[in-house]
């Protein structure tokens, strides 16, 4: 990725990069108020003052800020406009090239899992036979989706038609092989009281998944207070949106081992999980599900002492 863990840019000052960067902070703030229109044009007049060289790490910012935005604007319309399972199984090529076209990982991982949790058992393997039949490179990509995202008969079905093919999808292609990327710790270590995780996740066009953590301290044993992943983003919005703000809050991330960084996350989730508890964020996002495949992918155990086995996971 022409990337170095923990680097921060360093780049010489100017009128042009102070005020291109001004614009993406901007577009930052409007984002967290909700307005999206002001937002795309703070990034329009960003962009327009990052023409010159030295703005091009700004300029990367502010360009996968827009894509990103656009990427799901589509999933927006893909929701509000999609037949439904009737017209899924009709045109299982059609359904396909409309989420492998949101272009970006995290999204078309969202649709497939939506469509685990929508439809019953004995319709999603309908779907993915659909699929395997009409054996298009879209469904094909699609089917790879499936197989690294969904657990149990549906993924078992996918993998089988798949039969080892190689994805064409870039998207397609990151969730079925994630990588580790990088990690940071905030202060304290294993046995502080409270301490904040980040580990990045290698996604397609060079872009990285950031999984966020905080973890408590409670008799003796680690727990999630929370864990989340933010949208698919190039590896300098990370530094600008995740790590300055950890340096500005005095939490000063260091860098931390990707592997042992992950097997500490899931540490703390098997015990959160053990004693009840809950991930906020699960309320809109399958946290725990996306833990446990990554951790099944990057060759560790995924056990689940909720449900006393381990996913079927891709």
């Amino acid at each position: 990725m022409g990337w170095v863990p923990g680097t921060r840019d360093h780049h010489p000052p100017g009128p042009r990069l102070d005020e291109a960067t001004r614009s993406y902070h901007r577009a930052l703030a409007l984002l967290d108020q909700g307005d999206e229109v002001a937002a795309r044009r703070a990034i329009e007049v960003g962009l327009a003052r990052a023409w010159r060289p030295h703005c091009a790490p700004v300029r990367d910012c502010l360009d996968d800020l827009g894509a990103q935005l656009d990427a799901e604007a589509a999933l927006r319309r893909f929701a509000s406009r999609t037949p439904g399972p009737a017209g899924w199984l009709a045109r299982p090529d059609d359904l396909a090239r409309r989420v492998l076209a949101l272009g970006r990982a995290h999204l078309v991982e969202a649709v497939v899992e939506e469509i685990g949790l929508v439809l019953p058992p004995a319709v999603l393997q309908r779907l993915v036979a659909a699929l395997a039949r009409a054996g298009t490179p879209h469904c094909l990509d699609m089917l790879i989706a499936c197989a690294a995202v969904l657990d149990g008969r549906g993924a078992r079905a996918a993998r089988h038609a798949v039969d080892g093919a190689a994805a064409v999808s870039a998207a397609a292609r990151a969730l079925a092989h994630p990588r580790l990327a990088a990690a940071w710790c905030g202060p304290g270590g294993p046995t502080a009281d409270q301490r904040q995780m980040v580990l990045a996740v290698t996604r397609d066009a060079g872009r990285v998944a950031p999984l966020v953590v905080l973890i408590d301290r409670r008799h003796g044993a680690p727990v999630l207070r929370d864990a989340f992943f933010l949208p698919d983003m190039v590896p300098g919005r990370l530094e600008r949106e995740v790590l300055a703000p950890m340096r500005a809050a005095g939490l000063c991330p260091v860098p931390a081992r990707p592997r042992e960084s992950l097997h500490a996350i899931c540490h703390a989730l098997r015990c959160t999980l053990s004693l009840g508890g809950e991930i906020p964020s699960e309320a809109h996002q399958s946290v725990v599900g996306r833990v446990w495949r990554l951790h099944a992918a990057c060759g560790g155990s995924c056990t689940d002492p909720c449900r006393g086995n381990s996913p079927d996971v891709g």
